[in-house]
């Protein structure tokens, strides 16, 4: 029997910008998904956890298959408790904060309601006052990390206190200027995923509660389409569900703490609470397998092109598709492109990854998410990924 490797190598080792191409997978003859390996591998992580830490890291990870079945694998569930330190369980319905995985959900939302990203903040926030510079980015530059705006996830450079009330923000929104010409260069901004949200569910008036109903309500309609019952902006009655969380340090999120990972202005960018199910769910959507997914229009924009830029203020920079971050993996026989998306907010972090396979006539061969109460989702998912390919 080939291996796994030869199987995708040969498919998908041929990424080209813009267009992500490779040749057709079947789902047959590839080895078993290493279910054995990736649960030791989350047992490890939580038994680490408790031993250097002496914190109760819960793990969810999921995997889907080449046939598009799912698997959902959990380890950390002894001892788990909530902020208050009841007992909790740990299964599918766990709700785990999920990040900047957020700035996906908001991409499709967008794309459900309104079709392909067209016009500008200024068009779609209207009567909003902004500057002449903000209101000239076009939502699709904003959705492939290319809105020119301030980087602002290693500590923001805006002013305190501006996500508390739309009064408080488009204050600042009417002087603020843009880092670099939309377009132009990348930059990972928070606060333009926050706009590209509102400027999708109406925030040209009323109040950024008002903002955030219209889009939970417009998550909801996606995420029920695609068979999640379980995901929305966080509440605060969601608190008591959640499992206590541990920030970066490994220092617990106190009691008192209130757990909203962004205000009320910030959901469309990480304010979104799923489960292991819903997000089972979202990333076999994701990669084609749910009805019609191999010729959706929806995944085939938000997905099938891949954009490059230099960083706004030099360095590095990931290509992108729309809210997805493309991610290369190197193998033997060339390099794999992941399609893939993090998430960390204080004390959660989450990570999704699949196989590019826009323009291959099937559906992703492979795909990963991991839910953590603390850190190292990144980590462990991309050496899940690694794993299922190495098998």
């Amino acid at each position: 029997m080939l291996s796994r490797r030869a199987f995708v190598t040969g498919a998908l080792a041929a990424v080209t910008v813009p267009a992500l191409t490779a040749k057709g997978l079947g789902a047959t003859g590839f080895p078993p998904v290493p279910f054995a390996d990736l649960q030791s591998m989350i047992d490890a992580a939580t038994a680490q956890a408790r031993q250097q830490h002496m914190a109760n890291l819960a793990v969810v990870l999921g995997v889907v298959n080449p046939r598009g079945n799912g698997q959902l694998l959990f380890a950390g569930a002894q001892g788990l408790a909530n902020p208050a330190g009841r007992p909790l369980a740990l299964d599918g319905h766990t709700p785990f904060e999920i990040g900047s995985i957020a700035k996906v959900f908001t991409a499709c939302v967008h794309y459900a309601q309104h079709g392909p990203f067209e016009g500008t903040l200024g068009r779609w926030l209207a009567p909003r006052r902004l500057s002449a510079a903000l209101a000239a980015i076009p939502l699709a530059d904003i959705a492939r990390y290319q809105s020119g705006m301030l980087q602002d996830n290693h500590g923001s450079p805006h002013p305190p206190g501006i996500m508390q009330s739309f009064d408080r923000l488009f204050g600042y929104l009417a002087t603020v200027r843009p880092l670099g010409g939309p377009g132009r260069c990348y930059s990972y901004s928070n606060l333009s995923w926050s706009l590209l949200a509102m400027a999708g569910n109406g925030a040209g008036t009323g109040t950024a509660a008002a903002f955030a109903d219209r889009y939970d309500r417009a998550l909801g309609a996606f995420c029920s389409g695609v068979g999640m019952s379980g995901t929305g902006i966080f509440r605060p009655e969601v608190k008591r569900q959640l499992p206590l969380a541990y920030r970066r340090d490994w220092r617990a999120l106190p009691a008192a703490a209130d757990y909203q990972p962004t205000r009320l202005a910030g959901v469309g960018s990480g304010g979104i609470v799923s489960t292991g199910s819903d997000m089972l769910a979202f990333l076999r959507h994701s990669m084609g397998f749910d009805a019609n997914g191999g010729a959706s229009p929806a995944l085939a924009y938000l997905q099938g092109q891949a954009f490059s830029a230099p960083a706004c203020r030099g360095g590095r920079a990931p290509r992108t598709a729309y809210g997805w971050i493309l991610h290369d993996v190197e193998d033997p026989t060339g390099p794999l492109t992941l399609v893939t998306k993090d998430g960390a907010v204080a004390g959660f972090t989450a990570w999704m990854g699949f196989l590019a396979w826009q323009g291959t006539g099937t559906p992703s061969p492979f795909g990963v998410f991991v839910l953590c109460n603390g850190p190292g989702a990144s980590g462990l998912g991309l050496r899940a990924m690694r794993r299922i390919l190495d098998a």
